[in-house]
């Protein structure tokens, strides 16, 4: 049984693929260009892509994704997308085009769809949400997301009877009616170092934020805070980073006491696991319960907008133990985010929807219930 990941190049793509693999599976993943983040991606396609876009005609382009889909389905038995894009040339500015979901879908194909939040995001609904939200400071409506209702509707109504299962989390889940809610982000802890903070009042808080767009993530809020701080003759520095790569983040994360993940969206971010994976304690703010996937043991200082003053004050303190909270992360992180976890929801997933032999079920539940064991 082959697997495939494709074609959105966000950091969890190959690590995705990875999990798979550790199931006993044949799994790849596979870009047609990259983000700032990461370039590490089994099939990267970057090259030929940029080529005919600068060389030839769209009719050309889509022509190579054409084959490019056709050898993958000469290859793979299941493909994992995100909401956005499959193998084709979207029809729109966001889905998988309607002729790649026919052709899985009279293949026998099994199809997963996966959201990671601009994707999925409709503002009407985003805006019932309550206060704060991620539409309400938005500088530009339409630009980063699904948006509107219209190519919402347009993106997820064209899966209906297509899909082996949808899958969301988090925040993203009430933008995908009927999804399973599966979280999928995961980490690999073994090449993170768990460092816990030794910070001690009177020293230098060093502050981190990784933001991708900083309206999104509150960070007008954080600035304000620890300017105010500042005035006041605390000691506190902000160190924040902004469109470099992913070895970027991690090395400014191992040079601080806090990370301070996200303010307005309500759910924690991927920065915040890989900050936990390093026993760094994360402020961020979670709207409710539910977005977590283990709400008693989630060590993150829950921090609303009109909190991050008083929390960092906390923090300065010594009110709040750093040391602790980021340990307790990093447990978090391994339990329920390392590959072995998300290798195990994702082998319960294909072996209660995808239909498979006897034989490949029995040896999914087998390595399922070793990850089981070792995490145990």
């Amino acid at each position: 049984m082959r697997t495939l990941w494709a074609s959105t190049p966000i950091l969890t793509l190959p690590l995705l693929a990875r999990c798979d693999r550790m199931l006993g599976l044949h799994s790849s993943s596979l870009v047609f260009n990259t983000y700032y983040v990461t370039r590490s991606f089994d099939i990267n396609l970057i090259l030929l892509e940029g080529f005919l876009r600068l060389t030839h005609s769209r009719r050309a382009l889509g022509l190579f994704r054409r084959l490019v889909l056709a050898w993958a389905m000469l290859r793979f038995d299941i493909f994992n997308y995100f909401y956005d894009r499959g193998l084709m040339l979207s029809d729109g500015r966001y889905g998988i085009h309607p002729e790649e979901l026919d052709l899985l879908h009279k293949s026998g194909k099994r199809l997963y769809t996966y959201a990671y939040g601009a994707d999925v995001r409709m503002r009407e609904l985003t805006l019932k949400l309550g206060q704060p939200n991620l539409c309400e400071g938005c500088p530009t409506p339409g630009k980063f997301c699904v948006c509107t209702t219209e190519m919402h509707a347009s993106s997820i109504d064209r899966l209906k009877g297509r899909t082996t299962a949808q899958l969301a989390m988090g925040d993203m889940v009430a933008y995908v009616p009927g999804c399973r809610d599966l979280h999928y982000w995961p980490i690999d802890a073994t090449k993170l170092i768990a460092s816990p903070p030794t910070y001690q009042p009177g020293e230098i808080l060093k502050v981190a934020h990784a933001p991708n767009h900083g309206h999104f993530k509150g960070t007008r809020l954080l600035i304000e805070a620890i300017d105010r701080l500042v005035k006041e003759g605390e000691k506190i520095e902000l160190v924040s980073v902004q469109g470099v790569p992913n070895k970027k983040v991690i090395e400014l994360f191992g040079e601080s006491h806090v990370v301070a993940d996200q303010f307005v969206a309500g759910f924690h971010g991927y920065t915040a696991l890989e900050a936990m994976a390093m026993a760094k304690p994360v402020l961020c703010f979670l709207r409710d319960d539910h977005m977590m996937i283990d709400p008693a043991t989630c060590p993150i200082v829950n921090t609303r907008p009109d909190e991050v003053y008083d929390v960092l004050r906390r923090c300065l303190r010594g009110e709040i133990d750093l040391t602790a909270v980021g340990m307790a992360g990093r447990r978090y992180v391994e339990k329920h985010y390392s590959l072995p976890a998300v290798a195990a929801r994702l082998g319960r997933l294909y072996c209660e929807t995808a239909d498979l032999p006897q034989d490949l079920q029995a040896s999914l539940m087998k390595q399922v219930g070793e990850f089981a064991n070792t995490r145990t």
